[in-house]
């Protein structure tokens, strides 16, 4: 829509109110980026490759110490990186209407760290095979519906 990969330019293009970001334009690609961004992540409820939960949730039992904290010092990391991106390609990135630009960044990739983990207390784990169903039979028709609605509406504006 910005004619530009750039994230500095992505975010210029959005504005310091709500209802100027992405997220506001694009409701559907920020919910189809954020709960993949989840999955990507591996919290609840798509937490397949280890669970927590269960008795033996695969690194959990391999690891110990230093080891076991450097896995979760990785999680946290990927979960703040996606949130960061997720700031700057919907949410405005660092603009806001009377704070510095770096403390409006912060607020939105900590509300949405909270809502990962909110998701994460509230959620209950789905099955792979749900996991599929939502992928295969949502998520792609519509981001590919989307996608094509969105070049129309390029093209033509």
């Amino acid at each position: 829509m910005t004619g530009s990969l750039d994230m500095g330019e992505l975010v210029a293009a959005q504005g310091n109110w709500p209802w100027q970001w992405n997220a506001a334009v694009q409701p559907l690609a920020f919910v189809i980026f954020f709960t993949c961004a989840v999955a990507e992540t591996n919290r609840a409820p798509f937490d397949m490759p280890e669970a927590e939960s269960e008795l033996t949730a695969g690194f959990h039992t391999e690891y110990s110490g230093m080891g076991f904290g450097l896995f979760f010092l990785a999680e946290y990391a990927e979960m703040i990186v996606v949130c960061s991106v997720a700031t700057a390609l919907f949410l405005g990135g660092w603009k806001g209407p009377v704070a510095p630009g770096p403390w409006w960044f912060l607020l939105k990739v900590y509300v949405l760290l909270l809502i990962m983990m909110w998701f994460r207390w509230t959620y209950p784990r789905v099955r792979f095979d749900q996991v599929l169903n939502i992928c295969w039979k949502w998520f792609i028709p519509l981001a590919l519906a989307n996608l094509f609605v969105t070049a129309i509406v390029v093209k033509v504006l």
